[in-house]
């Protein structure tokens, strides 16, 4: 399949399933969550090509044990193929064991969905500091960059394609959380794989991704003090700057319109009660 890849998993995948888990467990199961997600998506939305896709896969890794079309054996065969990654010695053990992480994830919270030029850097920067790869990867991603990155991207962007975010709520969605009190809750015990990240490190960190062309951002003031920060992957500054204040603009418009729809009902009001008032 042709086109950008990507890996659509729950953010909650930065805590871990165990203690301790390392960096390296955590993007392995964003890419055992993402695998099953390409396929449980492509089963629903089109199970044609869903069968089609599973019949070659069957055919390349010469499978010989039975697969049902709605099984999550099968997702895990074709989601491999949608998402481009290699399964090696597929056997029931290993499908299975995907399967297991996958379903052990939490489900119903906020997902980070990450194009694959991000998603192997990740990978490949924590399996070399993890010792399993020799040679350090010439545009590895940290896993910090990484964090900030599934926190940003855990945002819903508006129609615009782009989403405010503060600070604080990187802070908490780097650690896999979107409610505040869970997250509060959480960093009372040291944690030593998603612990928070400060103000200036966050700041500190984003410029950098900026930098680099991971996103654009652009800053909306209000007043003489304080903004919000708008994030995209779509566009570049400029675009970012002039969707950000048309948007803005819109928003006033409208607002005008519905001030003078109020002062015309208003209006008509005090004219009804000056004609049957007291004389």
């Amino acid at each position: 399949m042709s086109g950008e890849k990507y890996f659509t998993f729950p953010l909650c995948v930065l805590h871990g399933l165990t203690d301790p888990s390392t960096p390296l467990d955590c993007i392995n199961l964003a890419l055992d969550c993402g695998i099953i997600n390409a396929g449980i998506g492509l089963y629903r939305n089109d199970q044609e090509k869903f069968e089609e896709m599973l019949e070659e896969a069957i055919e390349e890794h010469q499978i010989k044990w039975k697969l049902r079309a709605d099984s999550n054996r099968s997702k895990v065969f074709v989601g491999s193929e949608i998402c481009n990654v290699t399964l090696g010695t597929a056997s029931p053990a290993k499908i299975d064991k995907q399967i297991d992480s996958f379903n052990r994830v939490p489900k119903g919270g906020a997902l980070v969905r990450i194009a694959s030029k991000y998603f192997w850097p990740a990978l490949s920067q924590a399996s070399y500091e993890q010792g399993y790869d020799e040679d350090r990867p010439d545009k590895g991603i940290s896993w910090r960059e990484f964090r900030i990155l599934c926190a940003i991207l855990s945002v819903k962007r508006n129609s615009n394609e782009f989403s405010f975010i503060g600070w604080e709520t990187i802070q908490l969605r780097a650690c896999g959380f979107t409610n505040k009190a869970d997250y509060k809750a959480a960093i009372k015990i040291p944690c030593h794989l998603a612990p928070p990240l400060s103000r200036k490190q966050i700041r500190a960190t984003c410029d950098a991704l900026e930098n680099l062309g991971f996103f654009a951002r652009f800053r909306f003031s209000k007043g003489k003090s304080g903004g919000y920060m708008a994030y995209s992957f779509r566009h570049s500054r400029d675009e970012l700057a002039k969707v950000v204040c048309n948007a803005a603009n819109f928003k006033d418009r409208a607002k005008i319109k519905a001030n003078r729809a109020e002062d015309a009902k208003r209006c008509l009001e005090l004219l009804e009660r000056a004609k049957v008032g007291p004389r």
